[in-house]
């Protein structure tokens, strides 16, 4: 396996860390020559400056390059669109892992262990099944569960699962600790489990709310009016609704 990274600290990093790669550059033309897989492993708006650096692949068709980004529309149709001219395959993945923390001290081998991870091949394309079934071997030799979907329906659902939460836990932890730091000393784990993910990286999530933003806005939507009925119940003193609406978030939260 071999491994690229932009900046010389991290290069030097995989070189010597056990288990990291067999080879660490940081030149792109050198790192993706002669491969079958290429991973794009980066925020969804450098994946465009990278494969711009790619000189076209030997033989159309046999170098399978994938991505784990967030968002899989504007990278289908940029980076999968400019792939497929160089000569190679794209198909979107998109693995259901990961935490808040940040670079590659915090590499965890056993992170896909048991992991959905989500393939978004495109339709049309007769030999596409073949080039979906060997994508779904390599992830499922990392132990994740395979399911596939198109683009635009795993934008929409990862919107509700994925980004429409954290946006939630930036808010929350605003609203509570912008205007009373202190109260950070007395939370408890409720507060720290709701808002962990509101650690991640800001110009990751900004990007990705950015390219993934009419379904967030629609989830967006859809939970405001969640809250509005909420405020109405306690606005009302309506203990039944209140109940009501309590006990179908636990039956619910039970499911998972």
């Amino acid at each position: 396996m071999r491994a690229w990274a932009r900046r010389d600290a991290v290069v030097e990093l995989l070189r010597d860390g056990e288990g990291l790669g067999d080879y660490a550059t940081g030149d792109i033309a050198k790192a993706v020559e002669g491969a079958d897989l290429i991973v794009l492993a980066m925020p969804t708006g450098a994946m465009a400056g990278v494969v711009e650096q790619w000189k076209e692949f030997g033989g159309v068709g046999e170098v399978l390059i994938t991505d784990v980004g967030s968002v899989k529309v504007p990278v289908e149709n940029e980076v999968g669109a400019m792939v497929r001219e160089k000569g190679g395959r794209f198909i979107g993945s998109h693995p259901m892992a990961g935490s808040e923390k940040t670079g590659l001290e915090f590499a965890d081998g056993g992170l896909f262990k048991g992991a959905p991870v989500i393939l978004t091949p495109s339709a049309g394309d007769p030999e596409e099944a073949a080039w979906t079934e060997r994508l779904t071997r390599f992830w499922q030799a990392l132990g994740a569960r395979v399911s596939k979907m198109p683009a635009g329906e795993h934008d929409q659902l990862v919107a509700s699962i994925s980004h429409l939460p954290h946006l939630m836990a930036a808010a929350l932890v605003r609203m509570v600790l912008r205007e009373n730091p202190d109260a950070a000393n007395f939370s408890g784990g409720g507060f720290r489990d709701t808002t962990r993910v509101s650690a991640g990286p800001e110009d990751m999530w900004a990007g990705i709310l950015a390219d993934n933003r009419e379904a967030v806005l629609d989830q967006l939507g859809a939970l405001i009016e969640e809250l509005e009925s909420w405020k109405e119940a306690l606005d009302t003193l309506d203990m039944e609704q209140l109940c009501s609406f309590l006990s179908q978030a636990r039956k619910l939260r039970e499911s998972l």
